[in-house]
């Protein structure tokens, strides 16, 4: 059962097959963000409260200009063990806009839309029937817009936040860069992020190498087996399967890679990404990580 027909929703086509963003657990509150127009414009976020608590919880999601001040605003309460969805619809969150959110008052997150990039179409993402693929994808989708650090970067490269602004040399592994991490900042590379999610998850996953995941994690027989939560492996580069969710015809993988430079010389890496260039390479692998 979709998560539309367990709350009687008529939820955005996108939503509908969608995993959120889960901003905290217990209980989960999150958002799934739907690109309206084109970037640093409009977006329609569908909220989220799914309480698996012992009582009930109050989510409140508002909408701030800088200098005019609240633009729009929703409340909603999810009694025990209730999952409940509502949405802030075609708001106009343009650049600097801050959209925040309270559970029981408390603020959880203060979000500048500092010109949200198109990957930040969170709704790509088909819901796995898996509750530790969803998890995984949840961790990784919290990550997008992180940077991109390198297979030089040690710790670092899993999302350790740097102490003060460090260059990771990538040339000392295979890559033709030397990488910057600001101070305060966190980074992955391609097989540090999938770690990562695997871990967040509660899933046994040795493996912290693209090397490693090629040769360790269960091969499919066919790419056409894939589905929502597989790695594409080939040795220097992988990336996780996320579907096609918003039915656009094209399938999408979350990945860390170097995707472009900052002003500051670091590089933004976590991004979602075409998934047919990796379908249509030999190069490329699929895999099934047991125990999801």
């Amino acid at each position: 059962m979709t998560v539309a027909a367990l709350l009687g929703l008529a939820l955005p086509a996108t939503a509908a097959h969608a995993d959120y963003t889960f901003y905290r657990t217990s209980p989960h509150v999150g958002a799934c963000w739907n690109k309206v127009t084109a970037y640093g414009g409009v977006y329609q976020v569908t909220n989220n409260l799914l309480n698996g608590t012992s009582s009930t919880q109050t989510v409140r999601v508002e909408v701030h200009r800088p200098g005019v001040g609240l633009q729009s605003s929703q409340t909603y309460s999810a009694a025990a063990g209730v999952w409940k969805a509502g949405a802030v619809a075609n708001v106009s969150i343009y650049y600097n806009d801050a959209y925040r959110v309270y559970l029981n008052g408390a603020k959880i997150l203060d979000l500048a839309a500092v010109g949200f990039p198109y990957y930040m179409m969170n709704c790509q993402t088909v819901e796995s029937p898996s509750v530790k693929i969803r998890q995984a994808i949840s961790y990784g989708m919290a990550k997008l817009d992180s940077l991109y650090v390198g297979c030089a970067a040690g710790t670092y490269r899993m999302g350790t936040v740097a102490p003060t602004t460090l260059y990771h040399d990538g040339t000392t592994c295979g890559q033709s860069r030397v990488y910057k991490q600001p101070a305060g900042t966190t980074g992955y590379d391609c097989s540090g992020l999938i770690y990562k999610m695997f871990q967040h998850a509660g899933v046994y996953f040795p493996w912290s190498s693209s090397a490693a995941m090629k040769s360790g994690v269960p091969k499919l027989a066919d790419k056409s087996q894939i589905r929502v939560g597989d790695l594409l492996v080939k040795n220097g580069h992988v990336a996780m399967y996320l579907g096609d969710g918003n039915g656009d015809g094209i399938p999408s993988v979350l990945e860390a890679t170097p995707k472009w430079q900052n002003p500051d010389g670091s590089w933004t890496g976590v991004v979602i990404s075409d998934a047919r260039p990796y379908l249509n390479s030999s190069l490329y692998t699929a895999h099934r990580v047991s125990g999801t």
